[in-house]
Parts: structure tokens; sequence; C-alpha cells
């Protein structure tokens, strides 16, 4: 039961919010002593305006409700959501307003406090973080979504409950939940993976900046983001997520919503690309965003693969309300499904195959075809998974397993161009095609009626001409007077797809 509680005292700051500046107004406030729980609520002083907000404690970083307008709590064994819990010293704190809107006119803010003796609000269950905790041993695919939100994210209502019950009844092994600037999930989930023997619940962080989205991936401390800053910058994020073992991929890039999404499109031009790890190349439902946002991220994929940077291709449902979502085309946790080969079911054996690019998005959902993608050196013994590099090859076979893709279309992607497309009808189709010997990276798309299902990661092949079947053979200095060296191009390259029955994602018990 909890303690009456007193009010220690209120305070109420009210001011200006600057057009100019930067997109972060810092509001100091005094915390007085003996405050056991604080109350922060806000207003943003303008129907057309709208204003982040968070709060820092001497200590450091308190929570981040974004655009949440109920009031926030903070206290000593519990906070509200998107807010966490922990000593409350006192001194000087400070309220951080965001300008998400302001539309070309300063805004007001008001914000009245109040410091209590006692807390308010009931404890909920929370246990301590376990990284090294295994589910399973064995090296699969496993099924995940990479973009999910709890209530901690102050514009989402999903449970904890409701979010695992989704996911484990669409056949997932994972899950990341990536609640907005806020590290406040990390123990709640803790606590509700004690009774999971069967689902992993992975932190992170959507780290939510006015320039783009992203996802860092087993985080879980806070990632400044708020860029322009003391100094935070998009590789200032994409460093201190790489500090923490983290995965940084890149949400909904091409999502340009204006003031729908505020943010949403990824517009850093000051992007270090060769340190980005992935890029989610699907949102949410994909009758719905396939056609109009997918084109221009695979583009934004290619453009930064072409430059040589090798980025993982992600999925992420982004889903806020565990498939409860009303409307025709709603985002529900699983679509679309992120395909990992990893060696086990832990935290770090997904990040392991994120980093190698052993990822295949499946657009809808699990229903949709899993490729397995392999390139084999047609005179050797030589192979390398998804995600791998074969060098030193003179003829190379790349040799796709497709799960439920009869009556779909396969896809050959070289180098980010569509180089060739067959029906697949039967248990084995061939592209046969010529390498020049450059870096060259492919990739399978299955596609039907003109809509992609399934699309995999990169393989890379390194090839050389003078280990072609029948080339590469001198004349021994005879022919031109010179003994100059004629070489014979015959490489192909195959693609065989190989439509069987592949084990379906299984959970380890």
């Amino acid at each position: 039961m909890l303690a009456l509680a007193a009010v220690i005292s209120t305070l109420q700051l009210t001011g200006p919010v600057p057009v100019d500046g930067g997109d972060y107004l810092l509001v100091p406030f005094t915390v007085p002593a003996g405050t056991v729980e604080l109350t922060v609520a806000h207003d943003d002083g303008s129907d057309a305006q709208i204003l982040d907000w968070g709060v820092w404690s001497p200590d450091g970083f308190r929570g981040w409700g974004g655009g949440l307008t109920e009031p926030a709590i903070i206290g000593v064994a519990e906070s509200s959501r998107g807010y966490v819990n922990g000593p409350i010293t006192p001194g000087e704190w400070t309220l951080v307003i965001g300008k998400a809107k302001l539309g070309g006119q300063a805004g007001q803010y008001t914000v009245d406090l109040e410091f209590r003796d006692a807390p308010t609000i009931p404890v909920g269950p929370r246990a301590p973080y376990d990284p090294a905790l295994t589910l399973s041993t064995e090296r699969r695919w496993y099924a995940g979504d990479f973009h999910v939100h709890s209530s901690e994210s102050g514009d989402a209502p999903a449970t904890l409950d409701e979010i695992v019950d989704l996911a484990r009844a669409r056949g997932l092994d994972f899950i990341v939940v990536t609640d907005h600037n806020t590290i406040s999930h990390v123990p709640r989930l803790a606590a509700r993976q004690a009774t999971l023997p069967d689902l992993l619940l992975v932190p992170g962080a959507e780290v939510t900046t006015y320039g783009g989205h992203a996802t860092a991936v087993g985080t879980t401390a806070y990632i400044d983001h708020r860029v322009g800053l003391g100094g935070v910058t998009a590789t200032s994020i994409i460093d201190e997520v790489h500090a923490r073992a983290g995965v940084f991929s890149v949400n909904h890039p091409a999502l340009d919503l204006g003031d729908l999404c505020i943010g949403c499109a990824w517009t850093h031009a000051d992007t270090p690309w060769e340190r980005v790890d992935g890029i989610e190349i699907q949102t949410g439902n994909a009758d719905l965003t396939a056609a109009l946002f997918t084109p221009r991220t695979l583009a934004l994929w290619d453009q930064q693969e072409d430059a040589g940077h090798t980025l993982a291709a992600i999925g992420g449902s982004d889903d806020h309300r565990a498939g409860m979502e009303t409307g025709s085309l709603p985002a529900r946790i699983g679509s679309p499904t992120t395909m990992v080969l990893a060696d086990a079911l832990t935290e770090q054996a997904i990040r392991d195959g994120v980093f190698r690019g052993r990822t295949v998005v499946r657009f809808h959902g699990p229903e949709d075809p899993m490729v397995v993608l392999v390139a084999r050196d047609t005179q050797s013994s030589k192979e390398v998974e998804l995600g791998g590099t074969l060098t030193e090859v003179g003829e190379v076979a790349l040799e796709a397993t497709i799960e439920g893709g009869v009556g779909a279309v396969a896809e050959l992607w070289r180098d980010g161009v569509q180089v060739e497309t067959r029906a697949i009808t039967g248990a084995v189709t061939r592209f046969v095609r010529p390498v020049s010997g450059e870096r060259e990276r492919y990739r399978v798309e299955v596609t039907r009626d003109g809509n992609r299902l399934t699309v995999t990661s990169h393989v890379y092949v390194e090839g050389d001409p003078a280990l072609a079947p029948g080339g590469g053979c001198c004349d021994g200095g005879g022919g031109d007077g010179g003994g100059g060296r004629t070489a014979t191009l015959v490489l192909a390259l195959m693609i065989l797809v190989r439509v069987r029955a592949w084990p379906k994602p299984r959970r380890s018990r």
C-alpha cells in the first residue's frame, strides 16, 4: 500500500520557445531536498505547434516522453512511461524542450512541477537485464521483428503482454523493442523475459531525431539523440551505439510524410554510411508502403552499396498497438519478418548475424517465401553464405533454396540492377550469366503479380577471369613476339533456385 504523499513544494515555469538557437531549449529548475517523486505537467501553448519533452537530473538522463501530453512522474522506485526510476538527487535539474514543430513562429511553454515526499504510483515488475541469456544453441535462421514499440513510447499504448502474445502467435523467435529515446522498458523486458522460454526480448531504442530515425539494437543505456546540442551529430550517435556493441540501422529512410511523421525520413547529410550496419528496407504493412516508399529505400541501399558500404537488409513492423491498430491496412508485429542466420538464439548472436549481413526480409510476414542464398565456386569446394565474399573464382554458382515460391517469380539483381527473371515452376530454376571479374554483389528477390514478397541481403563475388574453365593459359611467348598473355573470358553466373520445403522457423523449448 502506498503511503499518503505530502507535497513539499510546487513550481511553475513559463517562457518563450524561440525559433532560432537550435532544436532544443534547456530550462533549469531546482528539486528540493527530501523529494521522493516529482510530477512534470507541460503544455505546448498552441494547437498549431508541437513540443517534445524530456528531463535530465544532475546524474544524467531521467526520461523522454516526446510528444506525450500526460504529466510525467519521476520517482525513486517507479516512474511513468518513458521515464526511469532512481535516486532523486536534490539540486538543479533540466527540462529539455524539443522544437518538433514551431511553424516559423516562436512558441510558448508552461510547465507545472510538484515535489512530493512519498510515491503515488505502484511499482511494476522489473528485473536486471541479462545479455547472456540463451534460449537455443542451434545454428539456424531465426524469425524476428526489429522495430516494435511498447507503452514506454509516448505514442504507443501496447503492453508487453499484448506484444508477447502477438509475436508468439506469429511464430517469431525474437523481437527488438525500440521505444523512442528511452531505456525505461529495459528492466520491464527483463522481468517479462523470465517467463518466456521461446521468445527472446531484445532491448533497443529508436533513436528519434528531427532528421531521421534509427534503431539501436542491443543497447541498454540511453543514446543521446539531441542533434545539435552539446556536439551531438549523426556520427556521434552511431559511435555511441557501436561503443555499446549495438547495431545501428536506419529506419524508414524514405518515409517523408511531413507533419504526419516528423523527422521520419532520413536527411542527415553528414551520415558516415561506412559505419551504418543496416537499413530498414521495408517498414510496416507492405500492402500500404511497399509501392510508395520501398523502391526509394532500395535505391538508397544500392547507392550506399555502390559506394562500397555493406548494409544488411532489415525489416520492422513499427507496431505501436500490438496489432490492435484500426483501419484496413494496420501495422502488425511480424509484418515484415526479418530472418537472421545466427549461431544461437541470443542477443549477441542476433547482432552478429546482422553485422555479417546474414538477413532476409519477408515483406508480409512468415507466410512469404524464404530464400537461403549461397555462393559457390564451380571449380572447387569454396562457398560463402549470405553476406560473405567469394574470391579468386573463375565461375560462380549462386544457389538459392526457396520455401513457398512455386507460382512466384525469382529475380536476380546484380549491383542494384535487375538482370533476369524466371517463373518458379519446379525444383530448380537457373540463371546463367557472365561476370566481369570485378567485385559484384548479388541478391535474390521473390515477387508475385509484381509485388515484392522477399528480399535477401547480398553475397559478394570477386572473380578472376584467368581462373575461368578452359581459359587463362599463356602461349609461351611465341605468337605475339612479346610473350603476351592471352586470356579467354568464359565466366558464367548460375543461380540455382530450388523450390522445396525448407524447415519452418522453430522455437526452442
